[in-house]
Parts: C-alpha cells; structure tokens; sequence
C-alpha cells in the first residue's frame, strides 16, 4: 500500500465473511461510492477471509473496480490463516501502515468484533 496516498474515509472490517457486521460494512462502502472521496478498506482478523472466500470476496473486488478505492489486508491477520498472498485487487498491508493512514482520514468506521485476532 502507497504510504503516501491520504484516503478521505477508512473502513476496517472485523466481522467474517457472511455476517451482519460485514453485510453492514458494504452497504457502508457502496454508499460512499458516489462521494468521489479516496476509500480505504481494511480487512484484519476475521475479516481477512474476504479476501480467501468465493461469494463475498467478488462484492469486494467489484468494489474495487470503482476509482480510488483500495483493498488492503492486514498481513499479520492473513498469515497466521493462509499460506499464499491473496490475489488481487485484495493486497497486504500492515497495521500499522492503516494507523498511519487512519490518523489523516477524514472518516474511520469499524465494522465487526473488537476481540477478533
């Protein structure tokens, strides 16, 4: 992820795949869409089976075909779970490169659990 890239709003996504929370944040996202405003969505813990599962990851990837929207995964989160890098658009990240990020957004939303690893 370019650390020099300011995003408008953030999004970090907890909740696995199928979930409310999640359902919840790409209704956020898509509503955001339209506001011509740099998007950042995060994907850590649970959350990074967006980027492993089917059905749900092809939301996301759609998603990212619209300008100025970027789907970062948390590189911790992803290798405890995975083996492989996760294809794109889905690319890693660090946590503390969303830190960094989060700490210039306009907007920070959390979507899922606080206890997620």
């Amino acid at each position: 992820m370019n650390e020099f890239i300011q995003y408008h709003r953030i999004l970090m996504i907890r909740a696995a795949p199928g979930s409310e929370q999640s359902l919840q944040a790409l209704r956020r996202a898509e509503a955001w869409r339209d506001e011509s405003d740099r998007l950042l969505v995060f994907f850590h813990g649970e959350g990074v089976e967006h980027a492993a599962a089917e059905e749900p990851s092809a939301e996301w990837r759609r998603l990212a075909s619209w300008h100025g929207v970027v789907l970062a995964v948390c590189s911790g989160s992803w290798s405890r779970r995975h083996d492989e890098p996760p294809v794109d658009p889905f690319m890693l990240s660090s946590l503390v490169g969303f830190w960094n990020h989060a700490l210039e957004a306009r907007e920070v939303t959390c979507c899922g659990v606080a206890d997620a690893g």
